[in-house]
């Protein structure tokens, strides 16, 4: 226990397993929103008005599905940091760093690097953009200056990016402060993010969708969830109700759906947090629904899920322009031959399907190469 605080000894998460099956499910639910979401480019061009269209509207509020992850990140990264504090200062931040880095990077610096540097076709990047993709703040660059030479299969990196500017300040806050601080300081970053959000649309800046600060909030929240006992069922139940019916609402009572809005920025983001507590809880404490939770669909999705979030994208693009054409006469065809939703449906379920295979095929060829690593900073017993 040597260079632990006094205070801190002891400490530690009693209130969560070292893994829970059912996140694998939660995070394959997260990652199929993206997806839906994403897939919905291809909507009016086989004519499904996504503003006009009910199941399209709630479809695009797939955006959802980022701050599920966020609230994941939260509640893992806290309960791993928590359990790691038995051990001293050097083995606690070593341990955790290099355990991070082994499984972020080598997939996203190999996705990034294709897309800035080998792939054809792509638009090109400034300097200043393309290191802001290698040093992790292009976010940061997204909200104050926009993105000059727009590719949404780099763009969708926004959210790795908050996650690793949380990564660098969360250890050493577990490390230092007690849990009841810790409790704390969640409710503060909650209040904080919402707020700063309040002030800064209400000023007429239009980024806070990709500024760490204003969407801290869901990782602050997966945080607290990992410092406190199980809820019970209803809790999740009722959170997730609540965080369904508000998304919902809010995109039918401001017209807006898609994510960057200000008025999903303002009333949208409270109940997607809200569905991303309801999962984890009930994924934590629902048995019923524990036969949902661990489909191996969905847990499989979710075990690929990082991949499929880094390269869905260009799966997209190449079904999209390699496969379809988009020729305008393949489409009115195919408009006149089926509903347009089922078009939709079909579109979503190859590029689905086809990010889910590369995703396997990137993990046992490449990822977990580096994953296998991992054992040499395992935590002291």
């Amino acid at each position: 226990m040597g260079g632990v605080p006094q205070h801190l000894r002891g400490m530690t998460a009693p209130h969560q397993p070292d893994r829970i099956a059912a996140l694998d499910g939660v995070r394959g639910l997260a990652i199929l929103l993206v997806l839906l979401m994403h897939c919905l480019y291809i909507a009016p061009l086989v004519g499904v008005d996504i503003g006009a269209h009910p199941y399209a509207r709630i479809a695009m509020l797939g955006w959802s599905g980022v701050d599920v992850f966020f609230v994941l990140s939260g509640f893992l990264i806290t309960g791993i940091l928590v359990r790691g504090k038995g051990q001293s200062a050097g083995p606690y931040f070593r341990n955790f760093y290099m355990r991070r880095s082994l499984r972020i990077f080598p997939l996203y610096y190999l996705v990034i690097c294709l897309l800035l540097y080998v792939l054809p076709d792509r638009p090109p990047a400034t300097g200043s953009e393309q290191l802001s993709y290698l040093l992790y703040y292009q976010n940061i660059r997204f909200a104050c200056f926009g993105e000059v030479s727009f590719d949404p299969a780099r763009l969708i990196t926004w959210s790795l990016a908050i996650e690793e500017q949380f990564y660098l300040v969360w250890p050493a806050l577990v490390w230092f402060v007690s849990e009841r601080a810790l409790r704390r300081v969640c409710v503060a970053m909650v209040a904080v993010a919402i707020a700063l959000r309040v002030v800064l649309i209400a000023s007429g800046f239009e980024g806070t969708h990709f500024l760490t600060p204003c969407r801290m909030d869901a990782l602050a929240v997966g945080a607290l969830l990992s410092l406190m006992p199980p809820p019970r069922v209803w809790v999740g139940a009722v959170a997730t109700v609540v965080g369904v019916g508000g998304l919902i609402t809010v995109a039918y009572a401001t017209g807006e759906s898609t994510p960057e809005s200000s008025g999903q920025q303002l009333w949208g983001l409270v109940p997607a947090l809200l569905l991303g507590v309801g999962l984890l809880c009930l994924a934590r404490t629902s048995r019923s629904l524990q036969p949902l939770f661990t489909l191996l669909p969905l847990r499989s999705l979710g075990k690929y899920s990082y991949c499929i979030y880094l390269t869905h994208f260009l799966v997209i693009e190449f079904v999209a322009s390699r496969v379809l054409k988009w020729q305008p006469e393949t489409l009115l065809s195919l408009r006149e031959t089926y509903p347009p939703i089922l078009l939709v449906v079909a579109f979503t379920s190859v590029c689905g399907l086809g990010s889910w295979l590369l995703a396997l095929i990137s993990w046992h060829l490449y990822e977990k190469w580096f994953l296998a690593l991992k054992r040499y900073f395992e935590p002291a017993s």
